[in-house]
């Protein structure tokens, strides 16, 4: 498999690990938007949020929360942006599931509500829809 998480999980390229256990795999972003910046993966290949098993995207969200508690902690981080993209149109880049662990700082200058548009959606219709 030519999957870059696949090689960091298998040592075949090098990586900051900040957590690992039979399930989940965290690592420092290397083109970080905030001091702390991860990512959480799980050790076994799934591509997105529609392939996962249950079980890995419960141990990645609880090792997520247990980041976040560590950074607030080492790191003076006073919030956190958890983000997952799944699928090219969600720009997903790396087609492993894997949750980004934003720390926050007061004025970092990260805006990542940029993505709300003024396009009107009929929420009624769409809850009738589901």
């Amino acid at each position: 498999m030519d999957c870059i998480f696949c090689k960091i999980i298998n040592g075949e390229i090098s990586s900051y690990k900040v957590f690992e256990d039979d399930l989940v795999f965290a690592f420092l972003d290397i083109n970080p938007l905030s001091k702390g910046h991860t990512l959480i993966i799980p050790k076994k290949h799934f591509v997105d949020i529609l392939d996962i098993d249950n079980k890995s995207l419960e141990r990645v969200a609880v090792a997520s929360k247990n980041l976040a508690i560590r950074y607030s902690k080492k790191l003076g981080a006073e919030g956190f942006n958890l983000r997952q993209s799944s699928g090219a149109i969600a720009h997903q880049d790396v087609f492993h599931f894997h949750m980004h662990l934003v720390p926050r700082y007061k004025n970092d200058g990260i805006d990542l509500n940029s993505h709300h548009t003024n396009q009107f959606i009929e929420v009624e219709e769409v809850f009738e829809q589901l």
